[in-house]
């Protein structure tokens, strides 16, 4: 005899008409269908009523369950327990590690906010998502710490909103690559470098008391936060790589909060801060190289420039005036190399820590000309285009009213430095054959971008050649504006290459640690960038 759950009787009585030979056990449990049930069972569809004749009698018991089960839209628990295989609910938590909402987390919770130590835990929490891909802790993080620093992505989300989320984060890595493979540390600093100001420590770079002090910092504040890039495994836990924002600092017991994007796995949880200084070390095998941590801010005034935004065909500099005379049509010969779909920081870093110094011992130039086609033939057009982008960025937030007039008198300093002339002669061979209007764009441009390269990428060359370029770079050649212009694109170059370029212990951008040898290359001028 068929039985039906009294509750499911219940919630289906309003569509069908059970007749009334239909008992109901005394414990009410089930409800028992006499043979009437087989003669006759009205169903409701809306207002009307059609009659529905059964054929019961000549299928098997089973088969009459699930027919009914069909009918009814009750799925069978065999279904249930089959569908349910080989997936998961969240795994058990080390007992190393502390859940955040135990008794235990919570104290450590209120102990570390009495301290100070839980200022960005409130904007975090208050933008906390699950990572919509397994694959995406990366851009997850990322996307909370931007939302935490009210970071404005200036590009729909949904509707009329304008929001992060981790499936459009992929300025540095393909939405497919990053759902296959994830995201490397090197993506992820670029990444990070495109929405928001960033510094990258990994973990061949950081004592103890360095990262420590750092940890004690971000929770400290509600205006940095901390982006850790961890080896699971070392924390007892299943898989291996991942990022996650941290969240709190308790001091006395030496824990620090992990709020784990990953909450279908793990919830968030207490972590000693000995055991995550050591989760960083283990080499990534996607890179070959540890993992770290990054510190993530924000500052309006000089927003970032994302590498998707950039058109490397326009650069934002003054235009000449309709009245001037017409450039000649001739270009530079020196090329870039071709434009790639995506322009990766770290494969525009590769250029000054590995590109460029392996040209310079290569081609063993000895002219100052071929010094500068060298360099501008390295350099993506892209990245020339971001800095003169940056420059008017920069100056036009602190005086729009004369933002052309600075780049005008910029520009036009620069084409009394001596090196202008040098740099025109390596863009345009045989010049004095063509006519040139008296302030070629590309060239003073070109100019100022030589004068602020870092001295790493000419360690390699010949003594005289360095103190040629060692002369033109003084400050007693340069006028005020272009000793301003100079240091800030020495400083983009610098923080670029300190921030992708690191070969492993060791590297330094210190001139201490540079080659100067004429006879054979600089030592660690050039590293592995990966991209992977």
């Amino acid at each position: 005899m068929l039985k039906v759950n009294a509750t499911q009787w219940l919630r289906y009585r309003t569509h069908f008409k059970l007749p009334r030979s239909v008992e109901i056990t005394p414990n009410a449990k089930a409800l028992r269908l006499t043979s009437a049930v087989t003669k006759s069972i009205g169903r409701s569809i809306g207002t009307q009523t059609e009659a529905v004749t059964p054929k019961f009698e000549a299928a098997p018991a089973a088969s009459v369950t699930a027919a009914f089960q069909d009918l009814l839209g009750v799925t069978s628990s065999d279904a249930a327990t089959d569908d349910l295989k080989n997936t998961f609910y969240q795994r058990e938590l080390p007992k190393t590690l502390v859940r955040f909402a135990s008794p235990e987390g919570k104290k450590l919770f209120r102990e570390a906010m009495d301290d100070g130590h839980a200022e960005g835990f409130f904007p975090l929490t208050g933008n906390f998502t699950t990572q919509s891909e397994p694959a995406y802790c990366g851009p997850s993080s990322l996307a909370m710490v931007l939302n935490a620093l009210e970071v404005d992505p200036k590009r729909r989300w949904k509707g009329n909103w304008r929001w992060f989320s981790d499936e459009f984060l992929n300025c540095c890595s393909s939405k497919e690559d990053m759902k296959k493979n994830g995201i490397t540390f090197d993506n992820f600093a670029c990444l990070a470098k495109c929405h928001c100001d960033v510094q990258v420590k990994r973990a061949f770079d950081f004592t103890f008391e360095e990262f420590k002090k750092d940890v004690e910092l971000v929770t400290s504040t509600s205006d940095t936060f901390m982006v850790i890039s961890f080896s699971r495994k070392v924390l007892g836990q299943t898989g291996d790589g991942h990022f996650s924002p941290i969240g709190a600092y308790n001091a006395e017991s030496g824990k620090v909060l992990i709020l784990d994007t990953a909450r279908y796995k793990y919830p968030s949880y207490w972590c000693p801060i000995e055991t995550l200084f050591e989760s960083m070390n283990p080499i990534d095998v996607e890179t070959g190289r540890p993992r770290g941590y990054f510190l993530l801010s924000y500052d309006a005034e000089h927003p970032p420039i994302s590498l998707c935004k950039v058109n490397p065909d326009v650069c934002t500099v003054t235009k000449p005036k309709e009245d001037a005379p017409k450039e000649t049509t001739a270009k530079p010969t020196t090329t870039t190399e071709p434009s790639e779909a995506k322009l990766n920081w770290s494969k525009v870093a590769k250029a000054f820590c590995q590109r460029i110094p392996e040209n310079m011992w290569l081609e063993k130039p000895r002219t100052l000309e071929h010094v500068v086609q060298l360099v501008l033939r390295n350099v993506p057009k892209e990245y020339t285009s971001i800095l003169a982008n940056q420059s008017l960025a920069s100056f036009n937030a602190a005086t729009p009213d004369k933002a052309e007039e600075y780049i005008s008198e910029l520009l036009y300093d620069t084409t009394k430095s001596p090196l202008y002339h040098v740099v025109l002669n390596a863009l345009y061979p045989g010049r004095e054959n063509q006519s040139y209007t008296p302030l070629d764009y590309n060239a003073a441009f070109a100019t100022l971008f030589v004068l602020g390269s870092p001295r790493m990428l000419y360690t390699s060359l010949p003594r005289e050649i360095q103190d040629q370029l060692d002369k033109f770079r003084k400050d007693d050649d340069m006028t005020q504006i272009m000793k301003q212009e100079v240091h800030r694109i020495s400083e983009e170059v610098i923080d670029l290459t300190t921030t992708f370029c690191t070969c492993g212990p060791g590297w330094s951008m210190s001139e201490t640690n540079l080659d100067s040898d004429d006879t054979k290359p600089a030592k660690k001028s050039c590293c592995k960038s990966s991209n992977k």
